[in-house]
């Protein structure tokens, strides 16, 4: 028995013209017949493989896409997710890669999914947001001591609530 060596190709180039000769030897009319072609076949795809093992880099899918994509395949939706992810708020925040994924979310969805935790269990760039340019408004505060100007922001909008129903702000305990 003889034993092959593995060939490496030298370039891109000796590469491309491997695979075009392996798709030229598969669409021959006798090659189911013919041995000799049959092991053409097998050792250039040995070298083609061996190739693409050593010199391609091959890197692991984004685990939200391919979530998405296996979503797509069940007919599912976000809010399908739900039960293995959280509220509708974390569904849409994972999705859009504003959230990362927990080791919780990951062992539940590749259970739902049928996929190995390894392929959803990969470093991926979150999106962060840029700070909107929000049109800020502002709360006017009367206090004993002057008129305040008060910025409205996520943290304030409480603040902002309290202070226009009850209509003042007492500072206890200062």
């Amino acid at each position: 028995m003889k034993v092959m060596k593995k060939k490496m190709f030298k370039n891109e180039e000796e590469y491309n013209l491997a695979v075009a000769k392996l798709e030229e030897i598969g669409d021959r009319a006798d090659f189911g017949e013919n041995e000799d072609l049959i092991k053409q076949f097998e050792q250039l795809s040995d070298w083609i493989e061996a190739y693409e093992n050593d010199v391609t880099d091959i890197n692991v899918g984004n685990p939200i896409e391919l979530i998405k994509l296996k979503m797509s395949y069940m007919g599912l939706k976000q809010k399908d997710l739900q039960p293995y992810i959280g509220s509708s708020g974390i569904v849409s925040e994972v999705m859009n890669k504003k959230r990362a994924l927990s080791k919780n979310m990951i062992r539940q969805l590749s259970e739902f999914l049928h996929l190995e935790q390894d392929l959803l269990n990969v470093k991926y760039e979150l999106v962060v947001s840029s700070p909107k340019e929000k049109k800020q408004s502002s709360l006017t505060v009367f206090t004993e001591s002057g008129l305040f100007e008060y910025i409205n922001t996520a943290h304030t909008a409480l603040f902002k609530k309290r202070v226009s129903e009850k209509g003042a702000l007492f500072a206890i305990g200062c």
